[in-house]
């Protein structure tokens, strides 16, 4: 098989940066039949560097599936310049992959002449690097550490899913 950065370590989400999780679950739900998506919350990472500086940006997500891919829904939660609005309109924003080592991979796309966006550390300790791909593929790269457990649930939910209720709590996801 040709090996290139992408399918060398394959996609597993892609990220829509939306003006409305509300509108935008219920869009791809009815057009897609992409769902039910889960809302994450606000954000608030334990650090974020944007475009080399320190920020206190904070952004909300929903995470739903169509079929084997994972779908993320980000909305913006704060007016600090960001690696979403770098996008300059809503849709889609970026393609995720999954490596273990997250600053390895990272360094690979720099090699070949991509430059880091935006570096991130969840509240939960998760690395989370965004490449600025826009010049050679019109979205960004997402690269962080798998985390499979979270997106077999999902998906599990979207296999058994009827359509109803396409914006769900985390509660829902926990079956609480």
């Amino acid at each position: 098989m040709y090996e290139t950065l992408l399918n060398k370590y394959g996609v597993k989400q892609l990220g829509y940066y939306v003006e409305s999780i509300e509108e935008t679950a219920e869009l791809m739900a009815k057009t897609l039949g992409a769902g039910p998506f889960f809302d994450m919350g606000v954000t608030e990472p334990a650090k974020l560097e944007y475009r080399g500086k320190e920020s206190a940006f904070r952004f909300r997500t929903a995470l739903g599936h169509l079929n084997n891919i994972q779908i993320e829904l980000i909305e913006a939660a704060g007016d600090e310049p960001n690696v979403y609005e770098d996008l300059g309109h809503y849709g889609l924003h970026h393609i995720c992959i999954w490596a273990d080592d997250a600053e390895k991979v990272a360094k690979e796309f720099v090699d070949e002449g991509f430059e880091i966006a935006m570096e991130m550390v969840s509240g939960q300790g998760l690395h989370i690097i965004y490449i600025d791909a826009r010049e050679k593929l019109g979205s960004f790269i997402e690269v962080n550490a798998p985390l499979e457990q979270l997106y077999m649930g999902i998906k599990m939910q979207h296999e058994n899913w009827d359509g109803t209720r396409p914006l769900r709590t985390m509660a829902d996801l926990m079956g609480r």
